[in-house]
Parts: structure tokens; sequence; C-alpha cells
């Protein structure tokens, strides 16, 4: 592994992993692998950190992890990472991914049966055997063959949370060079996918050699795949591959449209080209005729060569074939949202639960970063396994904010509460406490085996509480590692328009969730929105844009989605969807 920051994290995460797998101490574990978190929030990269001093002054790193930190910037590696990687079989890392596994079973599993490898869990998992250990049921191998089934079948996928901070650090290290003219990301990221399987970069230089030498030389490269003088690829620790192309200045517009896509969108694109007399490629927009000497239309950028189309400039989060054409020819393309727009952050935790960073410590980068407001909605008191608040956790937690909130100027914290939606659908406390909160986020965080029509009830039915202010990650799935459980969507959505409950798009990487196919159609319902970045720290914050990305990608606007409201017409619009439920309410009592 390289020295850079990206690695670090990598390698401190394996050390945590394979220490607990080994059977070293838990609280040594647990230092290395909250020490992996806390570098995540960190800017710059290692060596940046040593010059400046700041590993001593920063919480969660210790003497000993700020020495291991030293030692991965002056060489490169880690010694104990290297030791313990001799001492465990490389497969244990792939076992301990799979959901439902984990360090310590993967540790009973080497012990007690010597299985080392995904080809030996999926053999014991068929086979029946794994029964004879403590804590795997005949249930239990189920779920790890379909986990090995979903590891198989994204094990070419990459977050996009990942993917976009290595599209940062390549773009950061090619646009100074004297020789670049134009470059841009390309490819799925750019259209916002929630998963992306490489990265596309397209650029222009009237020297591409040093260009190209430069992008294979990248910090991170585990591999050179190609290097030629106009393309090249590369493969980055962690399986991420990037493709650089370099063209003229004249193909810029129409290679960076091309490689972005989507294959759908490009194909749409070329047929109506065609219609019009016209041959588009990724090399531009030409008269379609047999002469080979034609010079393509000018296109110094895609709107112009949208325009030659007749089409309005189409967003690249929107180039799915999705009926973007149409809206595009009759000039109704969405105004989009934008990161800028966003006014307040909801659905934060701190350390009353499981967060990582004190109350103050979150408001507090929530207004350095600009924003007006933030809504504490931490986790309710049935998820004990994350410090769920007992009703004296919360009103203790409620006279922090308030001391806080006079010490603010045009800044404000909303008391929020993340409930769990209890399995016959009731919420996590009692009417009169639930009454408090200025917002409820209600969210399943457990029995997710339940039937599909069991479990839609059973959300439905909390969306139906006067309570209830947003739904928390709609379909409870994780990118990469868990499906969404089982549920008729339609209804939920339908039932959340009904009652207005805002629906959330939750920011974290590893959700995205509301799906943005789901998006339009909840929009169409009648359901509005809240970008969330469920964020457990104050790094967690920096995930809001990838959940605008994918409220864009859902066709969304500004007025879409609540938290770009300002403060006082947040507050006001809480207080009258209070007052119109209590009325409602009232009212069916009544008859």
């Amino acid at each position: 592994m390289s020295a850079t920051k990206q690695g670090l994290i990598a390698a401190l995460k394996q050390c945590a992993v394979l220490m607990e797998v080994s059977g070293e101490n838990p609280f040594r574990c647990r230092a290395y692998e909250q020490g992996a978190r806390v570098i995540e929030g960190l800017e710059g990269e290692p060596a940046d950190w040593i010059e400046q001093g700041l590993l001593a002054k920063t919480k969660g790193i210790g003497k000993g992890l700020g020495e291991k930190i030293e030692e991965w910037v002056e060489s490169g590696r880690l010694e104990m990472l290297e030791e313990l990687q001799r001492k465990v079989p490389a497969g244990l890392l792939e076992i301990e991914n799979i959901p439902g596994v984990g360090p310590k079973k993967t540790k009973l599993l080497w012990g007690e049966m010597g299985i080392d490898t995904l080809e030996k869990l999926e053999a014991a998992a068929g086979d029946g055997s794994l029964a004879e250990l403590p804590g795997f049921a005949k249930r239990t191998a189920e779920k790890i063959l379909a986990g090995i089934e979903q590891r198989r079948r994204y094990s070419e996928r990459h977050s996009l949370e990942l993917a976009t901070l290595a599209a940062k650090a390549i773009l950061e290290r090619l646009r100074p060079l004297p020789r670049i003219g134009r470059i841009e990301l390309a490819g799925s990221l750019r259209r916002s996918r929630e998963t992306v399987k490489d990265l596309d970069i397209v650029a222009t230089s009237t020297d591409p050699k040093p260009v190209m030498r430069a992008f294979v030389e990248t910090p991170g490269v585990e591999s050179v795949i190609a290097h030629g003088e106009t393309k090249s690829s590369i493969l980055l620790e962690g399986g991420l591959a990037v493709d650089l192309r370099v063209v003229e200045a004249d193909q810029f517009a129409a290679a960076l449209n091309y490689f972005t896509g989507s294959k759908q969108h490009n194909t749409a694109l070329r047929a109506r080209a065609k219609r019009m007399g016209y041959k588009l490629n990724e090399y531009g927009l030409f008269p379609d005729t047999d002469k080979s000497n034609l010079k393509p239309l000018p296109t110094p950028d895609e709107a112009a060569l949208y325009a030659h189309l007749g089409l309005a400039c189409i967003p690249p989060e929107l180039r799915e074939d999705m009926g973007e054409i149409e809206a595009a020819e009759q000039d109704n393309l969405p105004e989009l949202l934008t990161s800028a727009q966003m006014i307040g952050v909801l659905h934060c935790h701190t350390n009353y639960s499981d967060g990582r960073n004190t109350l103050i410590e979150m408001a507090t980068a929530c207004h350095e970063a600009g924003y007006k407001y933030l809504g504490v909605c931490d986790h309710s008191q049935t998820a004990a396994y994350a410090g769920g608040l007992k009703p004296e956790d919360v009103a203790r937690q409620w006279d922090e904010i308030d001391r806080l909130n006079t010490k603010f100027k045009g800044f404000r914290i909303l008391k929020g509460i993340e409930s769990d939606i209890l399995a016959d659908g009731s919420l996590d406390y009692e009417d009169d406490l639930l009454e408090g909160f200025d917002l409820v986020v209600v969210s399943i965080h457990g029995g997710m085996n339940m039937g599909e029509g069991e479990m839609t009830d059973r959300i439905c039915r909390a969306l139906e509480h006067p309570a209830t202010t947003i739904l928390g990650h709609p379909t409870g799935r994780l990118l990469l590692r868990r499906e969404p459980y089982a549920v008729d969507l339609e209804r939920v959505l339908e039932t959340a328009a009904k009652h207005r409950v805002v629906v959330e798009i939750n920011a974290n990487p590893w959700r995205l969730d509301l799906d943005w196919r789901w998006i339009r159609r909840a929009r169409a319902m009648g359901c509005r929105f809240a970008i969330n970045p469920d964020a457990h720290d104050t790094a967690g914050l920096k995930h809001i844009p990838l959940g605008v990305g994918i409220a864009r990608k859902g066709w969304l606007g500004p007025k879409d989605v609540i938290n770009t409201k300002p403060l006082n017409a947040f507050k006001s619009w809480l207080d009258k969807r209070k007052t119109s439920k209590r009325i409602e309410e009232a009212a069916a009592h009544e008859s």
C-alpha cells in the first residue's frame, strides 16, 4: 500500500479485523477501528498531519497509534499489519465482510472448523455442518449463502464516496500540470450512480506524454494496466480501475458526453442525430455522409452539442434514457437541487447514543460549514445496542440543547429523535414524550426478515402516528452489503404522502436510500423529501452532497426538499405541521 490517507485507513481497518480474528485484546482492536474513523474526518494527507503536529492534538489518536502513522508515512508500510497478515489467512478478511458474519464468527469458523476461504464457508453453509457451531442456526447458514452470492455479484462495484475521493485526488494531481487544457470526470460517477465500477477521465493536452506519466505514477496505484500516448489505465489499491483519455480540443465535448453515458442515453442520442442527418460518436457530431474528410460541427461544450440536436443541455445525473430527452426537446427539464441550496442538517447522531462526537461538536461543525440548523436525532431506547436514549437521557439532552441555543447566533439545534419502528408499528416512546420533539424520524433497525405484507403494515402504521415527521432510510438497504427488506414500497409512499410524512434520502454512502429510481414516483404521489447525512460524527456531514446527487438523479428541485427552507420558515413549517396533525387526530377520534 502507498502512504496515502485512504491507504492508511484501509491498513488500520485491516489491523483491527485481523487482531480481533487472531484473539488479541478487544480494547486494542477497537482503538485501531476508532483511529480509522477519526482519520476519515481529517483533511489532507498523513505527511501533512505529522508536519503540522496535528496527531498529538487529535482526540482518538493515542501515542501508540500516532507512532504507527509516522511509520506509515516514513515507509509506506506497517510492520504490525504485515505480521498479522503472515499469521492470519488472507481469506478471513473476505469471510469477515460477509453480512451476518463479522470478526467474532470469523474467528470461530477458523478456530473450530478451519474455514479460511469463501469456498470453504460456502461448502459448510451448504452441507449443514455450520449448525454444529454455537450461533450458527440453519437460518444463519442461509443468510451466509445469500451474502456470498451478493458479494460475488457486487465484487466489481465500489461505493460512491470512495470513488469520489479517488477521482478528486487524481484530478487535483493532474489539473496543475502545465500541458493540461481541460480535464473532467466522466462515467457513472459524473452521473451520480449509487455505486461505481470504474472511473473515466477525459482531458485535452498539447503534450500528453508527461500527463500520462503523472497519471500512471499516481499515489495508490496497485498496477498499470495500459500506458499509451492518448489512453492509459490504472488499477488503484482496493480494485478501482481508472481510465484517462486525452483528446483534441475540438473533440472534448463529444468525448466527455460519450464517456459520461449512460449507454442507453448515448444510443438514444445517436438515433436522434441520425434522424436529423448527423453522425454522433466520441470524436464529434458530423454530417452523415460517406465522405471521410468532413469536419465535425463546432461543439465548444456539451450545451452546444445538445443544441445542434435541438435539445436543452441535459444534466449528467439525468442521462439514463428515462424521459430526459423528451423533456429536453420540450425545454421542460427540471430545475435541479444544488448543494449550495441545502440550509439545514437533519438526522445526525451524537455521543448521547452511538455518535462519536458531542452535541456541541456536531453543532459547531454544522455552523462552521454554513448550515443554519441541526436536527439532532439520536437513537431511541429500544436500540440498546446503539446506546438508545431513555426518557431521562432525552430530558438531559433537551436541557443541553436549550443551553447551547442561547450561545449560537443565526443557528439553532432542533430536538429530534430517530425512533425505532417496533414490530407492531408503534413508536418507541409514550405519546406525551414524542409530542415534545421538534421532529421524529422513524426507522426500521431490527426484525428485517418479516414478510412483505407484515413489514408494509408495520411501516404504514408508524407513518400514521401524528408525531412522525420523516421516514428514515425507507428500504433498509446497505449498498454492496445488504439487500432491502421485503416491503410494498408503493403503498408505503402512498401512505407517507397521505399523512404528509417526509421521505428521507439518506446520504450515507452505504445507504443512499431512497433509491433514485423511486424518487420521481414518490414525488408524483405528492411526497416531499429531506436529504439527511445520518452522520455519526462530524466527518459524516460531508456526505450531504452525495445525497444531493441522488436527489438530482431523481429529478428533484429545491422546493421538493424541506431542509432547503431557511430557519424561520422551517420552524414555522414544523409548527404548522404539528398543529394540523393534532386537528386531524382530534377529528379522527370524534368520528
